[in-house]
């Protein structure tokens, strides 16, 4: 029996989709056709057809609406890479047909969008999956574990701090626009959810944002209109009492910055980039002092961790502390892996890893450090769920 899935949007993250599925071929674990690509611009789904024909070796249909596609072959499951925006228009009307859906993050423009798919979900009795890359990546995995089995004690502060870009587009003009989600929103969704899944729920959020770049310079040197916020600077409170320290710059000028690193009462596990393959630096506390632990002694720690079977054959491995891939590379495979999760939810019977709950949750939280710069207060995430503290969105969807 064939498992019918299409692709919705074919421009930039729509292409980069097919380069996953490629991989997911390439190991054998590609349990679907991709029978169909759709966009609004026909050339755009051409592209993606002649892409998905060279890697996959079988050309899909193409289409331009969601209704003629599905009116003309069957469809199991849709994945939606458009921009945010288009998210909960073409997600309700798969839903509502009965086809099961994964949406690139964020799930939606606004978390009021995102809670009418995660509804229209609920009432089909469909798979709805957020196609989150950063967690799955095996460097996270990793340190999950070792934050699981108590390597550094009972953590109590989390930090989440980048800078970067300067005043250039990253990657399309969009994200740059508050109407399209912002930089700060497509970004950020990446690490309230990377945090989140390290230490459990966080409960209360506090910020403060601000515009440095009312331009962005493209790389053709066009410049493009921003009005969105690009720097985002607050603290979190997580349930278990644990503090967070947040700073997301896109603005950043000079030396690239990352840091990723919690803090226990028995150490600390500073974590590299996402999709850089670099090790985990983990610190013991033992008797008063320091000690750093190699890659083969934070396995040893672990003793009981191993990657699932398609991240392992992707990355050559089911124990790794690092790995060394190009970079196009990695991020195919986190594709890759998303796939192979969204179809094994599907065919197994059980919730994707990251379900629509968990997209909504990490979209309300890192809308929750605009509303709470507006507000001049911390803000709770059940505010932000339940749609009592939706300012800084209402504004949003009355532009869209």
């Amino acid at each position: 029996m064939t498992f019918n899935l299409a692709l919705f949007g074919c421009g930039v993250m729509g292409l980069r989709h097919i380069k996953g599925m490629a991989k997911l071929r390439r190991v054998g674990r590609m349990r679907f056709e991709l029978c169909g690509v759709c966009d609004l611009v026909p050339a755009n789904a051409e592209r993606a057809a002649d892409l998905a024909e060279s890697l996959l070796g079988m050309r899909p249909r193409v289409f331009v609406s969601f209704a003629e596609m599905h009116a003309a072959v069957p469809l199991d499951a849709i994945s939606i890479t458009t921009m945010p925006d288009a998210h909960v228009a073409l997600g309700v009307e798969a839903l509502q047909a009965g086809v099961h859906v994964m949406v690139e993050k964020p799930i939606a423009l606004t978390v009021k969008q995102g809670m009418r798919l995660v509804q229209a979900a609920r009432r089909r009795g469909c798979i709805l999956a957020v196609a989150e890359n950063y967690r799955r990546d095996p460097i996270n995995r990793l340190a999950k574990a070792l934050l699981d089995t108590g390597a550094i004690g009972k953590p109590f502060l989390a930090v989440q701090a980048s800078s970067g870009s300067g005043e250039f587009v990253v990657i399309t003009p969009w994200r740059h626009l508050r109407r399209k989600c912002g930089i700060v929103v497509d970004m950020g969704v990446h690490y309230t959810d990377i945090l989140e899944y390290l230490l459990g729920p966080i409960e209360a959020v506090a910020g403060m944002n601000v515009i440095v770049d009312a331009q962005r310079k493209g790389a053709d040197g066009v410049l493009h209109p921003a009005d969105a916020e690009d720097l985002s600077v607050g603290v979190v409170r997580f349930r278990d009492g644990a503090l967070g320290n947040w700073m997301l710059s896109m603005a950043g000028r000079g030396a690239d910055y990352f840091h990723r690193a919690i803090y226990g009462t028995g150490g600390s596990l500073v974590i590299p980039m996402d999709r850089t393959g670099r090790p985990l630096q983990l610190t013991v506390r033992r008797d008063g002092r320091d000690a750093a632990l190699s890659e083969a002694e934070q396995l040893a720690l672990v003793p009981n961790f191993a990657l699932d079977a398609t991240t392992a054959a992707l990355f050559g491995g089911e124990r790794l502390g690092s790995y060394r891939l190009e970079f196009a590379d990695v991020d195919a495979n986190l594709l890759a892996i998303e796939y192979d999760d969204f179809v094994g939810a599907i065919l197994d019977g059980r919730p994707p890893e990251v379900s629509g709950e968990d997209g909504l949750r990490s979209l309300a939280l890192v809308y929750g450090f605009l509303e709470s710069g507006r507000l001049g207060r911390a803000v709770h995430i059940e505010e932000l769920l339940s749609g009592e503290v939706s300012a800084y969105q209402d504004e949003l969807e009355v532009a869209s």
